[in-house]
């Protein structure tokens, strides 16, 4: 008899800048194994200092789409990145999952709504719809009547906010049924 295998999760998000980068990684998906996922991190093992600068970039993108190839589903940490909005990357990788029919999920540290956070002094509208992002990146998640997981982070690591990504893991195991004993 075979065991099925466990859903993979792209662990999308500004993480990979943290000086703790592998830590965290390692710790996300300790915790995803935990409900019977498997949380793929991006650049994971991947030295691409031996190549010319201007290749490393390339490695690194097509390292990421391989492993989003690769993936069931993403998990998308917006926790605010170098201004009031989760990370570029990020959303572009949400945005990469979602078109491959991917299931996506989000979390962030930051409980206060996206339009609180934006200030505009220029007139521009500002998506005040009490989101916890741009409503393109929630979007996504309200396609299946979900939300972005919202939890204040106390811990070592403030932008991995573990908190919050414990919980979504926990939506996610739910809607994936792979919570241990269930």
């Amino acid at each position: 008899m075979t065991t099925p295998r466990r859903p993979r999760i792209y662990l999308a998000g500004p993480d990979v800048f943290l000086p703790q980068s592998e830590e965290v990684g390692r710790t996300k998906q300790e915790i995803c194994a935990r409900y019977g996922l498997d949380g793929l991190y991006p650049a994971e093992g991947l030295d691409v200092s031996a190549l010319p600068f201007g290749e490393q970039a390339r490695a690194i993108f097509e390292s990421c789409v391989e492993l989003m190839d690769a993936s069931d589903a993403g998990l998308a940490n917006l926790t605010p990145f170098r201004g009031p909005s989760g990370d570029v990357g990020t959303a572009f990788e949400m945005g990469y999952l979602f078109a491959r029919g991917c299931p996506v999920f989000g979390y962030t540290a930051e409980v206060v709504d996206y339009g609180s956070r934006v200030v505009d002094d220029n007139g521009h509208h500002i998506e005040a719809f009490g989101l916890a992002d741009n409503l393109m990146l929630e979007g996504p998640m309200m396609r299946r009547d979900a939300v972005i997981v919202r939890a204040a982070e106390a811990g070592p690591w403030p932008l991995a906010a573990l908190t919050a990504f414990e919980l979504a893991v926990e939506i996610m195991a739910l809607e994936f049924g792979t919570i241990p004993g269930s």
